[in-house]
């Protein structure tokens, strides 16, 4: 049985074919697999028809032929039914069904893909932050920082023998500021937005903001290199001044960026520890999402632990806790290939 796996974000479009072995735990490398810029098809269907056309090319007809297929992409879910949050399609999992002869094509957000994918990757890509050993079908709870902040649950299911997706939208609760530097950053998110959620600072704008808000204290305005700032005024095509600011802090060029991602590994653990507390995640907490990956030595350094750990008398529980990140570049392939398998 072949399966199409997809990503869909508002930048690229990522779609693989996998081959469905003797065991759904088991998701091997796939078979197939090609990017898109999102942007570049009127449609999500046109890019799924040209992904098949190539496939078909390369594998052969047999090979190519889809019989599930499920994708994860950026947005709500309804009636099998997505309105892309990033990019103008109404994409029906039924027509696109019907329009590639594929039986059956499930639609799921594109975090709750990947936080299956979670249970699918390898050990070796996984990035120890402490804690101790997980326990088997326990509870985990998967965070990931990018364009904005995504949470999930994944609860054990006797009855369907393996881990079932609660999804969240906790991203987006308000942020509790923890240190007097959080309370003047908190300060300065709120004159900007009005409010101020968790995702505020854990994603690429917010460490922008981070900065900003840094830059602007009198004991630092002195210290931020001219080549810092020459680098986050740019502007054009693929300028992300995010990846500039982390490119600094991790090189230790800049005391600025490294304050600025000191924050954000701080507050990503708090966040990350909360998370873990709420359904006691003794099979983990896992660090998904495009920035953790990065700035993995920076999390490395304690701040995260640290912060995770800091829950008053609850602090031996979460201590035990253990915390990941995830290095593999496509969770949500495989969360998604994982789906597909099982339909």
């Amino acid at each position: 049985m072949t399966v199409l796996a997809g990503d869909i974000g508002g930048t690229n479009a990522r779609l693989a074919l996998f081959e469905a072995g003797a065991s759904r735990a088991a998701i091997g490398e796939p078979t197939f697999e090609q990017i898109f810029p999102s942007a570049s098809r009127p449609s999500l269907d046109v890019i799924v028809e040209d992904f098949l056309a190539a496939a078909e090319g390369k594998l052969g007809a047999e090979a190519a032929r889809v019989t599930h297929a499920c994708l994860g992409i950026a947005g709500p879910i309804e009636n099998n039914i997505c309105r892309a949050t990033n990019l103008p399609w109404v994409v029906d999992g039924r027509a696109l069904s019907q329009r590639l002869g594929i039986p059956r094509v499930t639609l799921v957000n594109d975090f709750h893909a990947a936080a299956l994918g979670v249970t699918a990757v390898s050990p070796e890509q996984l990035a120890p932050l402490g804690g101790g050993p997980p326990v088997p079908r326990g509870p985990i709870a998967v965070l990931g920082a990018g364009t904005g902040l995504g949470q999930a649950f994944l609860l054990w299911s006797p009855v369907e023998d393996g881990y079932q997706v609660v999804p969240s939208e906790g991203g987006h609760v308000d942020l509790a500021a923890r240190t007097p530097l959080e309370f003047g950053l908190v300060q300065f998110l709120t004159h900007k937005y009005g409010r101020v959620s968790c995702e505020r600072v854990l994603s690429g704008h917010g460490l922008v903001d981070a900065f900003t808000f840094l830059s602007e204290e009198p004991a630092c305005r002195g210290l931020i290199r001219p080549d810092t700032a020459a680098a986050l005024a740019s502007a054009g095509p693929g300028h992300d001044p995010a990846a500039a600011i982390s490119q600094r802090a991790m090189a230790g060029t800049d005391p600025v960026c490294e304050m600025a991602l000191s924050i954000f590994c701080s507050v990503l653990g708090a966040v990350a520890g909360n998370l873990g507390l709420m359904v006691l995640a003794t099979g983990g907490v896992y660090v998904a999402g495009g920035i953790a990956p990065r700035v993995l030595t920076f999390l490395q350094k304690g701040a995260f632990r640290e912060a995770f750990d800091r829950k008053g008398r609850l602090h031996t529980l979460v201590e035990k806790l253990p915390a990941y990140v995830v290095t593999h570049p496509q969770p949500g392939l495989l969360g998604a290939a994982k789906i597909a398998m099982a339909r």
